[in-house]
């Protein structure tokens, strides 16, 4: 059995979960304008370096890289060349970012975000992640 589970959402912005353990104040002024940007964008590479990149919120790079995934499916329903990226590399990228077993305590990321991602104001309890 996994002990793993969902990051808490704390609401939904356009369309995208927003992870509660976050002030608000990071919120608005983080997450919600970086989900804005990735919304913006509709290059796949691009799309693809943005969900890599730690120093972004985990829900603007879970947003990038379901687009990227998007993108890859559209063009092989339409049977047009795939988007230049690998997707196992996008996967490896932003995984463990919705996961309470593998959220950082002191990052806002992943354990597997060993560089860049913004360190915590407040580090969570084990109480609040539930190890």
């Amino acid at each position: 059995m996994s002990r793993d589970r969902p990051m808490p959402t704390a609401e939904i912005y356009r369309g995208v979960r927003v992870f509660a353990l976050q002030t608000q104040e990071r919120i608005n002024e983080v997450v919600k304008k970086e989900i804005d940007a990735v919304f913006a964008m509709s290059d796949a590479v691009a799309l693809a370096d943005y969900a890599g990149d730690a120093s972004h919120s985990p829900e603007a790079r879970l947003f990038a890289g379901a687009r990227v995934e998007a993108l890859w499916e559209m063009a092989a329903e339409g049977r047009a060349i795939r988007p230049p990226v690998d997707l196992a590399r996008l996967r490896a990228t932003t995984a463990g970012l919705d996961s309470l077993h593998w959220v950082s305590p002191w990052r806002h990321g992943s354990l597997f975000d060993l560089c860049r991602a913004i360190e915590r104001k407040v580090p969570l309890t084990d109480a609040e992640i539930g190890r």
